[in-house]
């Protein structure tokens, strides 16, 4: 039987599960990652575990939520605030995007196929489309705004935009394919005809 757990205990335990799940399955990946795993390294009996998430996908899920609620307001802050949006910050918005879904272990998992079988095995659809479409909740505002003072182009509507963005990130998991020596100018250029083509003021330095 788990061990009952006072509030402060509650929340304390919780936030270490969390951070010690992190870690793990940004090791060893939501497959190969045992409730056990997680529950040693937390220093809690393992059966206490489900005091707090019904599953490991659960918990993978929540950090998943965390992770990309605290990358897209980091970028937010840093290329969408009131100060003007030229191409070249643009560009670096899209590089530095590009750089932490290549270096982030739990965003480029959850693109992978073994990944989203297991996730889609487990969840039920709108919690998948609720997650994917956290970039439009966050982003899509900004874009839209840009797109009303004829910053970024109004061709093209504010979802698709966004779409853009998300898709292009997944091209970090094509690395292999792409190629390791074409892969980086693949991308920088990928980031200009993109910046090039949507927004309509600011300078075109590099």
């Amino acid at each position: 039987m788990a061990k009952k757990f006072s509030e402060e205990e509650k929340a304390s335990i919780r936030s270490r599960l969390i951070e010690q799940a992190r870690h793990c399955f940004s090791t060893l990946g939501l497959k190969k990652t045992s409730v056990a795993d997680m529950t040693k390294a937390a220093g809690i009996a393992q059966g206490s575990f489900y005091l707090f998430f019904e599953s490991k996908e659960e918990l993978y899920l929540e950090i998943l939520q965390q992770e990309e609620a605290r990358i897209q307001q980091l970028l937010m802050e840093r290329y969408f605030s009131e100060k003007s949006v030229t191409k070249e910050s643009f560009r670096r918005f899209l590089r530095e995007s590009f750089a932490i879904m290549e270096n982030n272990p739990l965003l480029r998992q959850l693109h992978e196929e073994e990944t989203m079988a297991i996730l889609l095995r487990k969840w039920p659809p709108e919690k998948l489309e609720e997650l994917f479409e956290s970039d439009s909740r966050s982003f899509g505002p900004a874009i839209r705004r840009l797109q009303e003072q004829g910053i970024i182009s109004g061709e093209h509507r504010t979802e698709v935009i966004v779409s853009l963005i998300r898709s292009v990130m997944l091209l970090v998991l094509h690395k292999k394919q792409i190629g390791d020596e074409l892969f980086p100018p693949t991308l920088d250029l990928l980031a200009e005809l993109i910046a090039s083509g949507l927004i309509r003021s600011g300078d075109d330095a590099h």
